[in-house]
């Protein structure tokens, strides 16, 4: 026996497609509303990555501003939130070149041949002893200098920095020839399309996101200043930033950095002073640096005003491929250069 169909059956069914119909319909205007808003979640999501990473960065610079003049172990300890970001070492990516006269008397002109041995040249024949400087030793050389190239075997090689101090027979510091390859720090955080990368390396802020080469935010600071008696003074301070072991990724993840002693470079007056700058990171670096130490002196010499310009100049050629000097027309010029050495420990 069968119970014959009825006018509430069908209009049961007819509920329940509806609804089914009413559910589908649901979903997909929900999935396009997904597909819709994804690209406006993802650009949300990679600028809050973004933003966290950016202030990591500068809370770290505080730090190594805080820390880098100190004294040799003196430190502060930092805690973190890296949940998307990760901080690992730039290891020996930039070398500064510095070298200078300090008497009016001398010209000392210093060619590295290999990280063992130099050859120097005194116009003046007057440089009769040299001391050679590394991070763990200092080794002295009587000279007899003449108006050639004369070669002096240290073996004191070393990546990270090297002085030679040369001085005339009354002990006078006639010239001063350093090298110093510098470390720093690189923030990767995972964004859509890779990793947006925060290079900080000797005070400088060098970025990089997936699609884009390396830009410079902030150049490593050259200031000239011009002092109540005419004279130009050059301020510079070099920053070096070593990483020991890994830092971890968490909520709250805490780390050390402590100073290793800063090293007075060079203080008072300076002739023939001659700077080369290389950044390894990569080849765009280099002239984007240029460029920014060298716009007012291409401004004076596009303007033709470089006969009353003073400031950062090329050494020889114009393009600063044989590095930086300084413009005074004829006033004296003063250093006041500076390095920072400090360690951040896991």
């Amino acid at each position: 026996m069968h119970r014959q169909r009825t006018a509430e059956d069908d209009d049961a069914v007819s509920e329940i497609l509806g609804v089914i119909m009413m559910l589908a319909m649901v979903i997909t205007i929900m999935g396009g509303v997904w597909i819709f808003l994804n690209p406006y979640l993802v650009a949300f999501h990679d600028n809050t990555n973004w933003n966290s990473a950016s202030n990591i960065a500068d809370r770290v610079e505080d730090r190594i501003d805080v820390v880098g003049d100190s004294p040799e172990g003196t430190g502060t300890q930092q805690a973190l939130s890296l949940k998307s970001s990760s901080i690992s070492p730039a290891n020996l990516v930039e070398e500064w070149m510095i070298a200078s006269d300090l008497t009016p008397h001398e010209v000392v002109k210093v060619n590295e041949l290999n990280a063992s041995s130099f050859q120097f040249m005194a116009l003046n024949e007057t440089v009769t002893h040299i001391s050679v400087q590394n991070p763990t030793n200092v080794s002295t050389f009587d000279v007899t200098s003449g108006f050639d190239w004369t070669t002096i075997d240290h073996n004191l090689a070393s990546e990270t920095f090297l002085i030679v101090d040369f001085y005339n027979a009354g002990d006078v510091h006639v010239h001063r020839w350093s090298r110093f390859v510098l470390s720093g720090l690189s923030i990767s955080t995972a964004i859509d399309g890779g990793l947006n990368q925060i290079a900080l390396i000797n005070d400088a802020r060098i970025s990089k996101n997936p699609t884009t080469s390396w830009s410079i935010e902030e150049a490593p600071r050259l200031r000239l200043d011009t002092l109540v008696d005419g004279s130009t003074r050059l301020s510079l301070v070099l920053t070096d930033v070593q990483l020991n072991g890994a830092i971890e990724n968490g909520p709250n993840v805490a780390f050390k950095v402590e100073s290793l002693g800063p090293i007075q470079l060079f203080t008072g007056e300076s002739y023939n002073l001659q700077v080369k700058v290389k950044n390894t990171l990569h080849s765009v670096i280099d002239p984007q640096y240029n460029e920014i130490w060298l716009n007012d002196y291409t401004i004076s010499r596009a303007a033709g005003t470089l006969d009353e310009y003073v400031g950062i100049k090329p050494y020889q050629r114009a393009s600063g491929i044989d590095g930086l000097t300084v413009q005074t027309q004829g006033q004296p010029l003063s250093l006041e250069i500076d390095v920072r050495r400090l360690v951040v420990n896991a």
